[in-house]
């Protein structure tokens, strides 16, 4: 039989179980708070993201562990956050970003330390893996056949580093530091955008080229930043925005620092001149909107009417290639005026007539961008995966797609602002799938990986035993 007790140790009481024989005067029921510290059992939760985790308790004069990251590899992640955005900051011509470097060297400390998870998504990582799994085995059996393997290799440890070893890390750490590489990551966004929209305004194409990597501001106005890629920059720009307004429900940040960063997000959006990432941006923050509540959608709606009344009454011009490529599109309706479209629907008109070819044995990595009439990859990754990996390449990639949206919808009681992050987040990775080849770039992967740490993350003070 077990009795209820107080242990009592140095510095606090903690109430426990503790079996009969084990108190000093059963009959009597006092106890002998004189003896040695004793030690206080460990405390077992259900972690948010699957498994056990466990609230650690100083024994034996050794300090708690209290859960929290190793301080190297928290830095090292934070340096990583805020540099995702910035692609020209790469070793040579690899696709190995300065930001990838610091999150390797912050995955080999959480290694280290034995803080990753086996179970980064709980009873949702099988599905994960096994999605994971057939999207590059697909595209390893056409390859096997028509094509270079060392080129599936290359595709496959880019896309294994952002959808696995990026999970495992994440995953693992506690909700304040998931909230912290948030942050940062909008922090470095915003600063990314301050140094574009100051080069697009006070240089031209050639002045900029002598300082700035060539592709930060195109010859035609259109505004990368260090994104290198006009497109990409509205993509992280899509991402950020729901982000953000994520972080001023939390109270993360300040509705001062919110509207800054939304002022400054929102033009250098119109710069970069991308009807994707206009329409993603649009999309995502009207999805974040609808979870945040009625007084903060009402406050925030209300923001940014005012915005535009002051926009339109000062009588400032919209950015030209703006009006230009997207401009066209939203007063006509027509995406026939939205950038490139007509050749990314010819793309995939030629791509669709491939596919019946390709449903067994795909083309291999980078097959039909060698076959087709223009040599050029299809800019739409569901089309690519069915082409070139068949349609076990397809399936993979839509059940891990899927999964982007079971996983917030699962825990959607809970937490519901994490969920509504997540929605918003995913749901401009889906838009991206349509428009873009393949998206192994980290920039495209750790946007999401983080609005799912902000779901997944375990709470403050816990370990996760997986």
């Amino acid at each position: 039989m077990a009795h209820l007790a107080v242990r009592y140790r140095r510095g606090g009481i903690e109430k426990g179980i503790m079996p009969k024989d084990h108190l000093d005067n059963s009959r009597g029921g006092s106890m002998n708070t004189n003896s040695a510290t004793v030690r206080p059992a460990s405390l077992a939760y259900a972690a948010p993201g699957g498994g056990r985790v466990r609230r650690s308790a100083p024994s034996g004069g050794k300090p708690a562990d209290t859960g929290a990251p190793h301080p190297l590899a928290a830095a090292l992640m934070t340096i990583g956050a805020f540099l995702v955005g910035y692609q020209a900051f790469r070793l040579g011509g690899v696709n190995l970003t300065f930001s990838d470097v610091f999150f390797a060297m912050a995955f080999g400390v959480c290694l280290a330390q034995g803080q990753i998870t086996a179970r980064p998504f709980g009873s949702m990582t099988p599905f994960w893996l096994a999605a994971l799994a057939m999207m590059l085995t697909g595209l390893m059996i056409g390859t096997v056949i028509n094509g270079d393997m060392i080129r599936w290799v290359v595709i496959a440890l880019q896309y294994l580093f952002g959808f696995l070893f990026f999970p495992v890390m994440l995953m693992g750490q506690p909700v304040s530091l998931a909230r912290r590489l948030v942050c940062t990551f909008i922090l470095g966004m915003v600063i990314m955008e301050i140094i574009g929209i100051s080069v697009a305004l006070t240089m031209t194409h050639a002045e900029a080229s002598q300082i700035f990597p060539k592709e930060f501001l195109a010859g035609n106005g259109r505004m990368s930043s260090f994104a290198t890629e006009p497109n990409w920059n509205g993509e992280l720009i899509a991402f950020t925005g729901p982000l953000t307004l994520y972080a001023l429900a939390k109270r993360m940040i300040p509705l001062w620092a919110f509207i800054i960063a939304i002022g400054i997000l929102l033009w250098g959006l119109l710069l970069s001149a991308s009807f994707t990432g206009f329409a993603a941006f649009t999309i995502g923050m009207t999805i974040c909107l609808l979870f945040v509540g009625i007084r903060k959608l009402v406050g925030v709606s209300a923001l940014v009417a005012v915005g535009a009344v002051i926009f339109v009454a000062s009588g400032a011009p919209l950015p030209s290639i703006f009006q230009e490529r997207v401009g066209g599109a939203l007063t006509e309706g027509s995406l026939q005026n939205a950038g490139t479209y007509e050749g990314r629907v010819e793309l995939i008109g030629q791509a669709w007539d491939t596919a019946n070819d390709t449903l067994i044995v795909g083309l291999g990595v980078e097959g039909f961008r060698k076959t087709n009439d223009i040599k050029q990859p299809v800019h739409n990754l569901p089309m690519l995966m069915l082409v070139d990996g068949g349609l076990l390449s397809f399936c993979g990639f839509v059940m891990l797609v899927a999964l982007m949206f079971i996983m917030p919808l699962r825990k959607m009681g809970t937490n519901r602002l994490e969920a509504g992050a997540v929605f918003a987040v995913a749901t401009v990775f889906i838009i991206y799938t349509q428009a873009l080849p393949h998206m192994f770039s980290r920039l495209n992967i750790v946007p999401p990986m983080l609005a799912l740490m902000l779901l997944y993350a375990r709470p403050d003070g816990l370990i996760r035993r997986s």
